[in-house]
């Protein structure tokens, strides 16, 4: 016997009246929509069709190929998606990367109806397997339009999440870098999945910002506060910091404007939302707390009682930061900044810093003495930090300051590193390195960016810039 663990359902027994309730009312059943195909995305899968005026569409779902619109109710991870817009996805999937896939391919049919009546016959069946974003060959990194300027920060701001009118996540990246420059761009894909042409998709493009006249200072962080969702007038506050505490702020990602009266002149390195404040990070232990408006800015008294060593990165979770740097240096925070406690982790200097929580990979447990043989999923929720040096050097800890220290298995310096349902590391020539748990890495690919300098993840993927202007995402 096979049990496996399905993480998307709608209740069959709702499905079940509700075609029920269709007989013998008004309308036509229609011919299956033809055109239907699966896209692969990290931890989700889009569908899309041949749509017809007037027609409305039902999605039906399940882990076997056996599928039909009249046996779903008894297969296993069994599903429904009634007046299904296209396309439709599913989202919080769990991950099946091959070439060993160890979860079953989920399979889908659609049919159609107008008025009230009961679907036709399903359309030929289309399936795939969600997989793991940031390289490999199901994966892989897609080049976006080249920046005419190096960049040295990159920071996303969400116009809606996965699944939010039945799509995958959307919103805005902004990248910045040497002598005040600022570059946006707008991911709003079609599918989940590659962001490749012949999937719906086209390569990410970049548009210049407007900043003050004549600002012309060296930025190299950036970061966001979304509001609610709305992805017809979005709702976000971007800052980014740099040279000589410097501060811009921006409403829409594209228009920005200085910040006066910030109380340091040492260089910030970082910064990071909260969701209730900004929190940047800088030369001499500096770390400033910003107001959700990016507005205003105090200096933190207990950081800089807890240490004087420069910080490189910080990372937030909610109300719990990291802030790493020279030395070994480790502060965390348990209440958006208001709080700092020094964990010294070796000599390190320590220039990133990421968190990763609900590992959806395929993970099989097969319990041999069982008699039938049984297999399991097991998908777990890892709480890992993972902070990394520009030597390959890692260390990762599930509590507040017990860090495991290890090695990549890399020739040149890791540049960045984030997290969606695995922890990718680019190195300085653009090589990405994937681990599950922060431990245990290996390559994946080479992500096509040249000297890379920032990599964010917007929770289904990565987009990745560099020095010189290029910059790529695998979603």
């Amino acid at each position: 016997m096979t049990f496996v663990k399905s993480r998307f359902a709608l209740p069959s027994i709702l499905v079940t009246l509700a075609l029920s309730a269709c007989l013998g009312n008004s309308g036509n059943s229609t011919a299956p929509p033809t055109g239907a195909r699966a896209y692969a995305g990290d931890g989700a899968i889009s569908l899309t069709w041949n749509v017809e005026s007037g027609v409305e569409y039902w999605v039906f779902y399940a882990q076997d190929p056996a599928l039909s619109t009249l046996n779903w109710t008894t297969l296993a991870g069994a599903g429904a998606l009634v007046n299904a817009g296209m396309p439709s996805i599913l989202c919080n999937l769990i991950n099946n990367p091959s070439p060993t896939p160890l979860y079953q391919e989920i399979y889908f049919t659609v049919d159609g109806r107008t008025g009230t009546s009961p679907g036709g016959s399903g359309s030929p069946l289309v399936g795939t397997s969600p997989r793991p974003a940031g390289g490999g060959p199901t994966a892989p990194w897609i080049a976006g339009t080249t920046i005419p300027t190096g960049l040295t920060g990159l920071g996303y701001g969400a116009i809606y999440p996965c699944g939010y009118a039945g799509r995958p996540p959307s919103g805005l990246y902004v990248a910045v870098g040497p002598g005040g420059a600022v570059f946006y761009s707008l991911l709003a894909p079609i599918v989940a999945g590659p962001l490749a042409a012949a999937q719906g998709n086209t390569p990410m493009t970049w548009t210049a910002g407007n900043v003050p006249p004549g600002f012309n200072q060296n930025l190299v962080g950036v970061a966001s506060i979304s509001g609610i969702p709305n992805p017809a007038a979005p709702v976000y506050t971007f800052v980014a910091v740099g040279q000589s505490g410097t501060i811009l702020r921006s409403t829409d990602g594209q228009n920005w404007q200085q910040v006066t009266g910030v109380p340091t002149n040492s260089n910030l390195n970082a910064v990071a939302a909260t969701g209730y404040n900004f929190i940047a990070v800088g030369d001499g232990g500096v770390v400033l707390i910003g107001t959700p408006d990016g507005l205003t800015w105090s200096a933190s008294a207990a950081a800089a009682a807890a240490s004087s060593n420069t910080l490189n990165a910080i990372h937030c979770v909610g109300a719990s930061c990291v802030a790493v740097g020279t030395s070994g240096t480790t502060l965390w925070s348990s209440q958006a900044g208001a709080d700092w406690t020094l964990y010294t982790n070796g000599t390190n200097n320590w220039i990133g810093i990421a968190y990763g929580n609900k590992d959806a990979n395929a993970d099989v447990v097969v319990c041999q003495t069982c008699n039938p043989l049984t297999v399991t999923i097991n998908n777990q929720y890892i709480n890992t930090w993972v902070v990394v040096d520009a030597q390959g050097d890692y260390a990762y800890t599930q509590t507040v300051g017990g860090w495991i220290n290890g090695n990549l298995p890399i020739a040149s310096s890791i540049t960045a590193i984030d997290y969606t349902t695995r922890f990718v590391a680019l190195d300085g020539t653009g090589n990405a390195y994937a681990s599950e748990s922060g431990n245990s890495w290996q390559a994946v690919g080479a992500s096509g960016v040249a000297s890379p300098t920032a990599m964010v993840s917007n929770g289904q993927g990565f987009v990745a810039v560099g020095a010189t202007g290029t910059n790529a995402s695998s979603f």
